[in-house]
């Protein structure tokens, strides 16, 4: 190659990289559709969540650049079922004698209301634990209930959780 054509070479590669150089752009695509771009008249804005997004815009005095990248990580969401006992024999045996429910520390602030079949409450609880409050088979004048079914709702506000449902008292 002749050096007029090799030194053409090198002055048009130059030409190339100073041309582009203004620009740069590293970027991997956002997993979901948790990512945009918006563009004002001067540069563009990468809005992408969790990964790389690196926009370098340079004019003659101002160079803007931009990056984060977050760990990768999954969220599962965790089902946690409220399903108490539908039946306890509060006959003073020591064995069922009160309603134990499927609750823990997640659960402490609670409010549990228990129904007759007319919609009457029969016993209102806060903070049920299943230890020193605990439904043993009594209204709320302390006197046991006779047998039979009883409705109840259980809201734990703090976790979002409200459910409903019956339990057989048998003695």
């Amino acid at each position: 190659m002749s050096f007029i054509k090799y030194t053409l070479l090198i002055l048009l590669s130059f030409w190339m990289v100073s041309s582009y150089a203004q620009n740069i752009v590293l970027s991997r695509q956002v997993i979901g559709s948790y990512g945009s771009s918006h563009q004002t008249s001067s540069f563009i804005v990468m809005d992408n969540v969790g990964e790389v997004a690196v926009k370098t815009e340079s004019s003659t005095s101002i160079i803007l650049s931009q990056g984060f990248e977050q760990s990768n990580y999954s969220i599962s969401p965790v089902t946690i079922e409220l399903t108490p006992p539908n039946a306890f024999s509060p006959d003073g045996d020591g064995t069922n004698d009160t309603w134990i429910l499927p609750i823990n520390e997640l659960y402490a602030e609670n409010k549990v209301v228990v129904f007759n079949r007319w919609g009457e409450i029969i016993r209102e609880f806060s903070n049920y634990n299943n230890f020193d409050i605990v439904w043993n088979g009594t209204n709320k004048n302390n006197v046991q209930v006779s047998e039979g079914t009883y409705f109840y709702v259980i809201e734990v506000s703090s976790q979002n959780i409200s459910t409903s449902g019956w339990v057989q008292i048998v003695r």
